[in-house]
């Protein structure tokens, strides 16, 4: 790996979570460098537009990183989903989330409808999940090819709640229902209170691109619950895919 790359994208990081516009002395010390060379970092991310420096020498993240991030394929799919999940949740009653599988294995969520009911799950856009542990990541998973899928699973499945699959031949046995049903289930496997239905996305040529979710508290999960949102879930992830296929046609298969 290129070390200065390395460090570039450790100040970027640090900067994304803080969401806010932090001193030099803060960055140097969270990424583990001299403030020197923590300066010459920044200065060529601000030069570039990743960084903007703000009064009292204070450094954010720039808008040419809200650009950049609007290019990934996933991003893209979102304002042809909104309206979709706006329905979906309408519907349901609970809110509808819009997630995609990173290449290191992680669930990223990039769109939500949140739920209007006064207890809720809320899920922040932009937040990160082990694929293993939620309905969102089990309904991508359940769609790559086995050498994609050996590629992107860790060795050891890391327990969230005593109900999370830990070993690889547990999950692949659920994939393979997830497969046979058309949707993922899951039930306290992130939180022992929240249960969700997600069903995969798909591009035009066949290849999953990303996961419509409905989340809710487990005390509102039933068997009519499970029904209902099953097929209205399918249903939208359907709709989605058909209206997104021209866009991801060419660039689903990175993206999965």
């Amino acid at each position: 790996m290129l070390a200065a790359l390395s460090h570039g994208l450790d100040v970027i990081e640090f900067l994304s979570k803080e969401r806010r516009s932090v001193s030099l002395g803060a960055v140097a010390a969270a990424v583990g460098m001299s403030k020197g060379g923590t300066h010459r970092i920044l200065a060529t991310l601000c030069a570039r537009g990743y960084v903007a420096r703000g009064e009292g020498g204070t450094y954010g993240l720039g808008y040419k990183l809200w650009e950049t991030g609007w290019s990934v394929p996933g991003a893209q799919l979102v304002p042809r989903a909104t309206p979709i999940m706006q329905r979906v949740a309408d519907t349901i009653g609970d809110g509808a989330i819009l997630g995609a599988l990173d290449t290191n294995g992680d669930v990223v969520y990039l769109h939500v409808i949140e739920s209007r009911q006064a207890v809720r799950v809320y899920v922040e856009v932009g937040s990160r999940l082990p694929a293993h542990v939620s309905a969102t990541g089990l309904a991508c998973l359940a769609h790559l090819p086995v050498e994609r899928l050996r590629q992107v699973l860790p060795p050891k499945l890391k327990a969230w709640t005593s109900e999370t699959i830990t070993t690889r031949d547990a999950l692949m046995r659920e994939l393979e229902r997830v497969r046979v049903r058309g949707y993922a289930r899951t039930l306290g496997t992130f939180r022992s209170d929240v249960g969700g239905i997600a069903a995969p996305i798909f591009a035009g040529d066949g290849v999953v691109i990303a996961a419509l979710c409905v989340s809710s508290p487990r005390y509102r999960i039933d068997a009519a619950w499970n029904r209902k949102v099953a097929k209205v879930v399918m249903q939208a992830a359907r709709e989605i895919g058909s209206v997104g296929s021209v866009s991801f046609r060419s660039t689903g298969r990175e993206a999965a």
